[in-house]
């Protein structure tokens, strides 16, 4: 089954900048996939036609079962809460120690209190930050800010996460950290889409690589080492 589909997508900004040229792409439900690509290649276009941040020009944009192109307004929080998203910058609430900066997910969207109490813990301890709740973001290092992200990423049960290049901010030891839990997620059934540079990190992992460059996918591969 398909979680992402794309069919002749393509985008040109008002400046005139062509950013995504034509581009057909499928990904089941399940799949761990890297995309990279140079810088201005088309990777921060494609993410944000994912989250529905911008629309194409052309074509058909299709996630997790929801018509991007045509989606009404109404639609849009139900199809983002199928989304669990992960960004560079982490975006924790500096304010909220890490077991409020995860529960802030669940409670914008009504869950009980009941049920946060249960699933925050077992999100944290997932994570291996469950001694670590009652912290505040700045009393973390940056690989532990990051897995807070992950956390609250995963906690609304996702079908699937989008992780717009995680490492980009933490020491490059503990880059292998996350996306080798992200690995472990994926293990467990949720479908991962990955942004990076990072091309000694990719080449670890067995995974298909969708590479983008100049608006096109210029290859993808099951398997890809430098």
């Amino acid at each position: 089954m398909q979680v992402i589909k794309f069919t002749n997508v393509s985008k040109t900004y008002k400046n005139g900048t062509v950013a995504l040229k034509d581009v057909n792409l499928e990904i089941k439900d399940g799949e761990f996939v890297f995309i990279v690509g140079s810088s201005g290649a088309g990777k921060s276009t494609l993410i944000k036609m994912l989250l529905h941040e911008e629309v194409p020009t052309s074509g058909e944009v299709e996630v997790n079962g929801f018509k991007l192109s045509k989606m009404k307004r109404r639609h849009i929080p139900k199809f983002r809460r199928s989304l669990g998203v992960v960004f560079q910058d982490f975006r924790l609430i500096p304010n909220m120690n890490v077991y409020d900066n995860v529960a802030f997910a669940l409670r914008v969207t009504d869950v009980s209190p009941r049920d946060i109490r249960r699933r925050v813990p077992y999100i944290l301890g997932l994570v291996g930050l469950g001694s670590k709740a009652k912290c505040m973001p700045e009393q973390l290092s940056g690989g532990e800010q990051q897995r807070v992200a992950l956390a609250r990423a995963l906690v609304n049960n996702p079908r699937l996460i989008i992780a717009d290049e995680p490492t980009g901010n933490i020491d490059p030891e503990l880059s292998y950290e996350i996306v080798d839990l992200l690995n472990e997620i994926n293990n467990v059934g949720t479908t991962v889409i990955m942004v990076t540079h990072e091309h000694d990190l990719v080449a670890q992992f067995n995974r298909r690589v969708l590479t983008i460059e100049h608006g096109h996918i210029i290859a993808d591969d099951s398997e890809w080492r430098q």
